[in-house]
């Protein structure tokens, strides 16, 4: 008989799941901190030439802005950070990073260029289309912007509303985005890394790291290692779905909601509000992707469910769905985030505590994409406005484009469509391709490695010209009026005795105006009305929330379209 004794049976024990997943934590930091070594070996790629011919992402702010707003050391620890995200982007195999401060000569002459005034939108604009013409000369194309900083910093352009409602403008980077003056329709991607007003530099500091950490991290698996690793160490069947989502909606929407989540799956969860409120409402799971199909208002924080008119009259009709408070960094870190609700990328003059947006970026959600102003949608499909968006942008990050492109495909695809079903773009389409910006470096990938048909700018629909077409409602008949009324307040009881507005619909082929003035251009009309319903809920707490019902109808009443307010 051996007298040998035999080892512990705790030295042959399978591994726990704790211990595993502390070992791949510790296993991520140190290559982390491999990839930041090895990364930070080559040398600053210079702001005139590069050794390699292909996309350029432009990294955009103001000297003078960032130095006001955070002071001279504040500024430093920016600019330090800005000059590291362009070394992160840069060891992208198919990326040269630019980083440019509009109004900084230095960081201009090797382009020619001269400093512009940092608080004019437009000539910040007209100073990348002169870049690009310059990086055309050395056979590059701008692909990606990124705005680091907020309206204070590089300002939103304030773009005319196309459509009746309380809104006096749009704020939007869509004309950053667009080379020419159709800025409905974008041809490069787009970002915006904001911070909130009087929050202090860390705030920035933090986003600039995610960012600088997540490219990094991108150029590893480009050359495959980190892909590798993860692969190696997590084994085959216990890698998390990259897919797994989250919805969350008003459940007057639900039906909608539900399509637009189907892009992401069949089993992805929605839940709805009411009977959910803030107090019930928690992510069962850490999910990817998160998607809010809720209300908001313009100088509150929060969202809001809507109750269904089949729901029982106990609920309250716009309960608080989701706050800024609710919002955890272990649910949210790394996620990407849509939301539908009016007002959901509303930043003006708020922090992380007044704006949900801003709270989800300091949550660590690696995007956050949302309206500036009211959005638009349907109760049910076919899907419309900010839910054919959602979901349009949902396929592309399905298709593995990086989070600003699949955005930038959402709206190309839906100008396509509501073309090819209408033949123009509405004042609500308008206004969804115009509110809707990404928070987020547009850069960063959704899903890792893949392709999709990208659809061009080729296209130029006729738009609706809603707000100029007041002078001719004495042709509409009180009957139809009355007629089309009734209707809606049938199956939105709650509308009865709501401000009621019919314009007809003109369509122009003219460019988009820049300003509030009338542009010129051929405008014919056609047999349809548009009518804008339009009331007012107080809301405890927050003031009051606008609803505002559109419908398109022909000229015998029947209704051709219909969308709702977030």
């Amino acid at each position: 008989m051996s007298n040998l004794k035999p080892f512990p049976a705790t030295v042959f024990a399978p591994t726990s799941a704790e211990v595993t997943a502390k070992a791949l934590v510790e296993a991520q930091v140190e290559m982390e901190q491999l990839i930041t070594t090895l990364l930070l070996e080559p040398q600053m790629p210079s702001q005139a030439g590069w050794s390699r011919s292909g996309a350029v992402y432009l990294i955009l702010s103001s000297r003078q802005a960032l130095r006001e707003r955070y002071g001279e050391e504040g500024f430093r620890l920016v600019d330090d950070a800005l000059k590291q995200l362009q070394l992160a982007v840069s060891a992208h195999v198919d990326l040269n990073a630019l980083l440019v401060y509009v109004d900084e000569a230095a960081s201009l002459v090797s382009y020619g260029l001269q400093p512009v005034d940092a608080t004019h939108p437009w000539k910040i604009k007209g100073l990348i289309e002169s870049l690009d013409a310059f990086l055309k000369t050395r056979k590059q194309a701008l692909r990606y912007i990124l705005i680091v900083g907020g309206d204070a910093i590089i300002p939103f352009h304030r773009l005319p509303n196309p459509i009746n409602d309380q809104d006096a403008d749009v704020p939007s980077d869509n004309p950053y985005a667009s080379q020419d003056a159709n800025y409905f329709i974008p041809e490069r991607a787009i970002g915006r890394l904001p911070d909130g007003q009087g929050e202090p530099v860390t705030v920035l500091l933090q986003l600039l790291e995610e960012a600088i950490s997540a490219h990094r991290r991108k150029a590893a698996t480009d050359k495959g290692a980190w892909t590798a690793l993860l692969r190696h160490l997590r084994g085959d069947g216990e890698r998390e779905d990259p897919r797994a989502g989250l919805g969350y909606s008003a459940s007057i929407w639900r039906k909608a909601s539900r399509q637009v989540l189907q892009t992401l799956g069949d089993r992805q969860p929605l839940r709805i509000s009411p009977p959910l409120t803030y107090q019930e409402f928690k992510p069962v799971r850490y999910a990817p992707f998160s998607y809010f199909n809720l209300h908001g208002i313009e100088d509150g924080p929060n969202w809001y469910g809507q109750r269904d008119a089949l729901f029982p009259a106990t609920y309250e009709l716009f309960p608080v769905a989701l706050r800024p408070e609710d919002l955890r960094p272990e649910d949210y870190a790394g996620a990407i985030v849509f939301s539908e609700a009016c007002y959901g990328a509303n930043i003006l003059g708020k922090n992380s505590d007044a704006s949900l947006a801003l709270k989800f970026l300091a949550a660590r959600a690696r995007a956050v994409i949302g309206s500036t102003k009211v959005s638009y949608g349907t109760v049910a499909p076919p899907l419309i406005g900010a839910d054919l968006l959602a979901r349009y942008f949902w396929k592309g990050l399905l298709a593995q484009l990086p989070i600003g492109e699949a955005l930038k495909y959402a709206k190309v695809s839906l100008a396509r469509e509501m073309q090819e079903r209408q033949g123009y773009l509405d004042s609500e389409d308008q206004k969804t391709l115009l509110s809707f910006v990404l928070y987020g470096d547009p850069a960063l990938p959704g899903l890792p490695d893949g392709n999709i048909e990208l659809v061009s700018k080729a296209l130029c629909p006729p738009l609706v010209y809603q707000r100029q077409a007041r002078d001719q409602k004495s042709l509409l008949s009180e009957s139809l009026v009355a007629a089309v009324k009734g209707r809606i307040e049938a199956s939105l009881p709650y509308l009865a005795e709501a401000r009621v507005q019919a314009v007809p619909v003109i369509l122009s082929e003219s460019e988009p105006e820049m300003s509030r003035a009338k542009s010129r251009g051929s405008r014919r009309p056609v047999a349809r009305w548009a009518f804008t319903l339009e009331k007012d809920f107080p809301i405890e707490g927050d003031g009051a929330h606008r609803q505002v019902v559109t419908v398109t109808v022909d000229e015998h009443g029947a209704i051709l379209k219909a969308v709702m307010s977030k």
